[in-house]
């Protein structure tokens, strides 16, 4: 993916929708801000950019043009989409992200195709004595043989046949890199650059006419209607109502030379598997496994494309992709891939483990320590569509290249949703920044959004995290950082985390964008190099919030609340003894520089603890930087008690 590379060098609620709001007027961020906007001649107010500051484009996101308008609205956006996971049920989650993934101007939204009684009776005989697995069966056939493609015609069915072959060749290079790319000349790399400008601009001229909502939709209610029969399914099991071998058992009598192809749950491309250890390899529309240690070496074609169930009831299973598109990935459809215990391995290529590309991808795990290991758009990415991924315990590792582990294109909202246990989140080390480093990789991952400049807007891309002592590694662009009308969020709520980013991350955003990170507890290190921990550059709003513990931040220039080309950055500590080190104190620690006449917006503020500062800081102080407009505070919101005074 060139296009990225070259811009570089331009560079110096609940039930339905999670709708932007404000910070809470009580809360101590809330009152910093209006504190610090005060002294330095502002309000809170003050940080918003208009859309027409660029050309609209027909594929921009409500949600992000909404808090453009209002930034500091993403403190209580993040919030919303921290809580809206509901254990054991990634259909709510699911359903509340969908809901924002409503264009700007667009008005009804199609929902899926609703099959006749016709279509619902299906035509298999029946193979399994066990009614609660026959309901299963007879509801996902309805889903892969009606209710998906004939949703994904509702969104795709007045593209031309070229027209959807692009979306899977030409329109896929351009989220996709090549490590030979390195090697090239500037002369050859202006060549791919011509090319795939080429290729966006024939996309945004047929982009019209895709509509996402109907296949996504389809894939929400399979699985909202799928999990209800697999938990009563999986309810009986532990009760002792039904056993595996029971249930495998089957029918009494069957027929000789009977065709199994015509039973419900035998057809072509179709797998019941046992308690034991099973292997699976091919292209598959449906498994269900009851248990065992499992191999799966899967493969999906994308020019036939179909949709995906596959469910695993337990054991340390092995998922390998043999081709892109393979494992919990909807590419023109749906894939669901639902993991229910086991330490697991997953190992992909691209478009993977909860990847939707024209479609909706989910991977749920409800527990144990799995390993994640993929390329490009993979671990909760979407692309006009929606990619999940859902992890609800163990120590779990994630590892990737490009465009994953929360990332949001074009019309798309990709998340990782980590509800338990110390994780590990590792993007990049693979396609390097050519064009200006020599030891520096990309990495546009772990909550990034990420538009097409000037062309198309960007999506959604977020990684919760609710609980553990969480590593976060990454190189350039990562970590709660955008690209171009689109947002990235990170929300870990408790643990001592560790956040390392060379640039461009840590609650960063660059050309009319946003990003946020935020952390309530632990004693968290942030280190990185520049446009870091609180920038906005050019029409942006980065912003950085620490509610707890006594953390250290490590930036060298224009972060730590760094506004630069009419950006905002904000960085906010709430409590702590907490340790600030900058390399360049002109450009950091509330710093606003004076571009296009009337300036930017650089604001610091720390409200409690005894703290250290390298840098324009100093502990219980007041100060401006020699910018516009940018300064800082430290001060003691809510200082200890030090009478000596002994409670009642």
């Amino acid at each position: 993916m060139k296009s990225l590379i070259l811009i570089l060098l331009m560079l110096g609620g609940a039930a339905g929708s999670l709708t932007a709001q404000e910070a809470d007027a009580t809360s101590p961020e809330q009152f910093g801000l209006e504190h610090l906007t005060e002294y330095l001649g502002l309000t809170p107010a003050d940080i918003s950019y208009r859309s027409d500051y660029t050309e609209p484009d027909s594929l921009r996101l409500k949600i992000v043009a909404d808090l453009m308008d209002h930034p500091l609205g993403m403190i209580g956006y993040a919030a919303a989409v921290k809580n809206a996971h509901v254990k054991g049920q990634p259909e709510i989650l699911a359903s509340i992200v969908f809901s924002d993934l409503k264009g700007e101007h667009q008005g009804e939204r199609l929902g899926a195709y609703k099959p006749t009684v016709e279509e619902i009776q299906n035509r298999y005989n029946l193979y399994y004595t066990d009614l609660t697995l026959n309901q299963l069966l007879s509801k996902a056939v309805n889903f892969i043989e009606v209710v998906f493609p004939r949703s994904a015609q509702m969104s795709l069915g007045r593209l031309t046949p070229d027209q959807r072959r692009f979306l899977t060749d030409e329109l896929k290079e351009i989220v996709t890199m090549d490590e030979e790319d390195e090697f090239l000349s500037l002369e050859a790399l202006d060549s791919l650059q011509e090319i795939e400008d080429a290729w966006t601009e024939e996309f945004v001229a047929f982009s019209s006419l895709i509509d996402k909502d109907p296949l996504v939709a389809a894939g929400i209610e399979a699985l909202r209607t799928i999990l209800l029969d697999v938990n009563a399914l999986r309810s009986n099991l532990r009760s002792g109502q039904a056993t595996a071998e029971m249930i495998l058992k089957g029918t009494e009598y069957l027929p000789d030379n009977v065709d199994t192809r015509s039973y419900l749950g035998k057809q072509p491309g179709w797998k019941i598997g046992g308690p034991g250890n099973d292997y699976y390899s091919g292209n598959y529309k449906l498994i269900f496994d009851f248990g065992g240690d499992d191999v799966y070496d899967l493969e999906y074609n994308p020019s036939e494309p179909h949709g995906v169930i596959i469910v695993d009831l337990g054991g340390d299973d092995v998922y390998r992709a043999k081709s892109d598109f393979a494992l919990g990935s909807g590419c023109l459809s749906v894939g669901l891939l639902l993991d229910f215990g086991g330490n697991d391995r997953y190992d992909a290529q691209s478009f993977a483990l909860g990847s939707g590309y024209f479609g909706m991808g989910l991977l749920y795990d409800a527990g144990g320590d799995d390993r994640y290991d993929g390329d490009t758009h993979v671990q909760g990415a979407g692309s006009f569509g929606l990619g999940l991924l859902i992890d609800e315990g163990g120590r779990d590792i994630y590892n990737a290249a490009v465009y994953s582990q929360g990332f949001g294109f074009v019309q798309g909202a990709g998340i990782i949703y980590e509800s338990d246990g110390s994780d590990t989140y590792y993007a990049g080390g693979k396609y390097k920044d050519i064009l200006r480093y020599e030891d520096h990789y990309l990495s546009l991952s772990q909550g990034f959004g990420y538009g097409l400049r000037p062309w198309m807007s960007g999506g959604l891309g977020a990684i919760v995290d609710l609980k553990g002592n969480d590593n976060y590694y990454a190189d350039i662009f990562a970590q709660a950082c955008s690209y171009w009308w689109s947002l990235g969020i990170i929300y870990d709520s408790s643990g001592n985390d560790n956040y390392q980013c060379f640039q461009y991350g840590q609650g960063a955003a660059t050309h009319m964008t946003l990003g946020a990170l935020i952390d309530d507890y632990g004693n968290d290190v942030y280190f990185g190099k520049g446009l870091m921990q609180g920038c906005g550059h050019d029409y942006s709003c980065g912003l950085i919030l620490d509610r707890h513990g006594n953390d250290t931040y490590t930036a060298y220039d224009l972060s730590q609340a760094a506004g630069s080309a009419n950006g905002a950055g904000v960085l906010i500590d709430n409590e702590g003894d907490d340790r600030y080190f900058s390399r360049n104190a002109l450009n950091t620690q509330g710093y606003g520089n004076p571009r296009r006449d009337f300036g930017s917006i650089g604001l610091f503020i720390d409200l409690g603890g005894d703290d250290q500062y390298a840098g324009n800081g100093r502990n219980d102080f007041y100060w401006e930087t020699d910018s516009k407009w940018g300064g800082g505070m430290d001060i003691e919101l809510n200082p200890p008690d030090t009478t000596g005074a002994e409670d009642e």
